[in-house]
């Protein structure tokens, strides 16, 4: 106990920092259910609105964060862009009044450093984006971003229509652990909405 007592006095001493990954909740699950469905309804009225069982993963994430992100991965056409593009950032302003950019993983090349100093990140697509080069150095932006995120405990918010295996295949074992450790990960799976 010795040891601890001295580590929290050296820290407040020296104005070390510690990674302190903010709970949130939008609300109970009932109230997060009607809220996602109506910002689902909002965000593209030409859609029919299917509520999908993976819908309900995102809902119990909404009211309760435990202070991690969220990972949509899995099939197309299922609504993962329309939450992760539109409703969220929605949501985040009118419930918590934080203003969420999200961006296409297409733009992430010029935007890193932007997003590594957000507390929450919005990409959509994540795995769809080409490697950047710098100077001859080739990588892709979003490993820097995890990177970021997890030094910042920044929020991150992502969709992509890869398995965790094309994930690994794409980036490396790292940004996968990083990933699991800072997302609640959602599977969707099944036919497209959009046919």
């Amino acid at each position: 106990m010795q040891l601890v007592d001295t580590l929290t006095e050296i820290k407040s001493s020296y104005g070390f920092k510690t990674r302190d990954f903010e709970p949130i909740s939008f609300g109970n699950e009932e109230e997060c259910r009607d809220m996602l469905r109506e910002s689902l309804g909002l965000v593209d009225p030409t859609m029919k609105l299917r509520w999908l069982p993976e819908y309900e993963k995102v809902v119990e994430w909404m009211s309760g964060t435990k202070g991690k992100g969220l990972l949509l991965s899995g099939d197309c056409g299922r609504g993962k862009t329309n939450i992760i593009m539109f409703a969220l950032p929605l949501l985040f302003l009118h419930k918590l009044r934080k203003v969420v950019k999200p961006i296409h993983v297409d733009n992430l090349h010029n935007s890193v450093e932007f997003l590594s100093k957000k507390k929450i990140i919005s990409i959509d697509e994540i795995g769809a984006e080409a490697v950047t080069s710098d100077y001859g150095s080739k990588y892709f932006p979003f490993m820097k971003v995890v990177n970021a995120a997890e030094m910042n405990a920044a929020m991150l918010l992502l969709s992509t229509n890869l398995s965790s295996d094309q994930l690994r295949s794409k980036y490396d074992e790292r940004t996968l652990d990083r990933l699991v450790r800072l997302c609640h990960v959602v599977k969707f799976e099944g036919k497209s909405l959009r046919s």
